[in-house]
């Protein structure tokens, strides 16, 4: 089968970026001819198709410029890019491209490229890393705030205008306000054989706002098989993954390590540069933020961590940072939301707190350090929840059943 996997970026990078290269990987051990379409970046890996990738955009840099030009550059880009259509239309007839594979497309792609698939009459399958197709701001937070927005439900796009949700910018919650207006217009969401949600918790948005359940499948990420490895030692620390944002929650948990000095915390990670100058300049003695880590070293550190701990206020889908704790026997500490709670649970592979609760988190803390055996025990469970439920093979098998369900479907149309 010759498979066309789409994503913005072409490295293990964040969790949509890890997903699409450790998918691309396993793709082809199964003897699949896989082919890639993404932008152009620094950090691509080589690609024999690298001529068809979508030129670069640097977002953060266009928006150092406040002013109209620069959000019509912006929209022209971000909503519908012909460049990336065209591109994509000689990508699949160079690859001789069997079924499409989406993830993360929005803003430097598009899904403009859908509408070639269209034309040439190719199965597309588009697995869902976010809640953009639900939220014109991806994570259901008006940008800045603590808690839960879903305003826009029922198409009511407009409401991300009026609360300026997009970096408190008119402009910027125009460009998205837009964008989802238009590609509903456009019928975007029904030029796709299947959606696959990796969480539970963002099957059911799906279907409460109005997605057809028949293509709404439910397939969990995967673990390539040599990410696991039990670790039973560990040092005293516990460990942030992941990127530097408000709403992530790191100023809850840096605020839960100052109540007590036994909590050590080191902090993995890049963000938003004005912001995480702002946290390192008041990180308390027993917090360390350590920077972006190569894969090989995060593993490292998740080896010898007490647990991982991700305390985000926005809903999540299915982190990638949790899953790497779990194939390497730790629990995780995490807030109760979105799609971290049924892939944590109760008391099954770590704790659970209320999002944005300091004191909860640090006595989630306190627990782990002063019950060992149990805490160990909560590790064991992950360990062998992500085999049974995140294995490559495990992955394979019900993602290829689905490549073979779009396919027939396509060819019975």
């Amino acid at each position: 089968m010759r498979v066309t996997l789409v994503n913005t970026y072409h490295f293990a990078g964040g969790g949509d970026c890890t997903y699409t290269y450790n998918l691309f990987k396993l793709l082809q051990e199964k003897k699949h001819d896989v082919s890639i379409f993404a932008m152009k970046y620094k950090e691509d890996l080589e690609d024999p198709n690298v001529d068809l990738f979508v030129s670069n955009i640097d977002y953060h840099e266009l928006n150092q410029r406040k002013n109209l030009l620069t959000g019509l550059t912006v929209m022209y880009r971000s909503v519908y890019s012909l460049e990336a259509r065209k591109k994509f239309r000689k990508l699949l007839i160079r690859a001789k491209t069997d079924i499409i594979h989406l993830n993360s497309i929005h803003h430097h792609i598009t899904p403009s490229i859908i509408f070639e698939a269209e034309k040439l009459k190719l199965p597309v399958v588009w697995t869902l890393h976010d809640f953009k197709l639900l939220c014109p701001n991806t994570h259901f937070l008006v940008d800045n705030a603590e808690t839960v927005c879903e305003a826009c439900k029922s198409n009511r796009y407009y409401k991300s205008f009026i609360k300026r949700c997009k970096k408190n910018s008119y402009l910027a919650s125009m460009i998205i306000t837009l964008e989802a207006y238009i590609h509903r217009i456009l019928g975007v969401r029904n030029k796709v054989d299947y959606f696959i949600s990796p969480s539970l918790f963002l099957k059911e948005k799906l279907l409460e706002y109005g997605f057809d359940k028949k293509k709404v499948l439910h397939i969990p990420h995967f673990i390539p098989k040599h990410y696991f490895k039990k670790s039973i030692d560990s040092s005293n620390y516990f460990l942030y993954l992941g990127r530097l944002s408000k709403i992530k929650g790191i100023d809850i948990l840096i605020e839960a390590c100052r109540t007590n000095p036994d909590f050590q915390l080191i902090i993995a990670g890049d963000g938003n540069k004005e912001y995480k100058n702002t946290l390192l300049a008041n990180l308390p003695p027993n917090v360390k933020y350590v920077g972006p880590q190569s894969r090989e070293k995060i593993h490292g550190l998740i080896s010898k961590a007490k647990a991982v701990i991700l305390p985000s206020l926005c809903y999540e889908n299915q982190p990638f940072c949790i899953l790497e704790a779990f194939a390497h026997a730790k629990p995780t500490i995490a807030s109760n939301l979105g799609g971290i709670a049924e892939l944590v649970g109760i008391n099954e592979r770590g704790i659970l707190v209320p999002p944005g609760d300091s004191k909860a988190l640090a006595d989630a803390m306190l627990w782990i350090l002063t019950n060992e055996s149990k805490a160990r025990e909560l590790g064991e469970n992950a360990y062998n929840y992500a085999l049974q439920e995140h294995s490559e093979e495990i992955h394979y098998t019900r993602l290829y059943t689905v490549y073979e369900m779009a396919i027939n479907k396509k060819n019975t149309a």
